[in-house]
């Protein structure tokens, strides 16, 4: 289950760093970019997943934009979290990552 899980977080990154080049070229020069992280819904979190990536990654409230969920059969399969990136959430990210 475990690789099954780090395929779909590879997949989601993989996604989310193209979609991040798209909107970095539609965007006007200098303008910040923000962050678009696809995290699947957490086998050890499940319901709590997103409380659990704000705190661990430590995201404040003001650099959230959105957090979508993104579903299938009405079901929540993974969160879209959209963010001002900090060079601090760098950290939280790892964190999140090596759980």
């Amino acid at each position: 289950m475990d690789k099954i899980q780090g395929a779909a977080a590879d997949y989601a990154n993989q996604q989310a760093a193209g979609s991040s080049a798209d909107l970095a070229a539609a965007l006007p020069e200098g303008t910040p970019i923000p962050r678009k992280d696809v995290i699947p819904v957490s086998a050890r979190f499940k319901n709590s997943t997103v409380e659990a990536y704000l705190a661990i990654v430590g995201l404040s409230p003001e650099d959230v934009y959105a957090v979508i969920p993104e579903q299938s059969n009405d079901v929540n399969i993974a969160f879209i979290f959209i963010y001002r990136d900090r060079p601090e959430y760098e950290e939280g990210r790892a964190r999140w990552g090596s759980l």
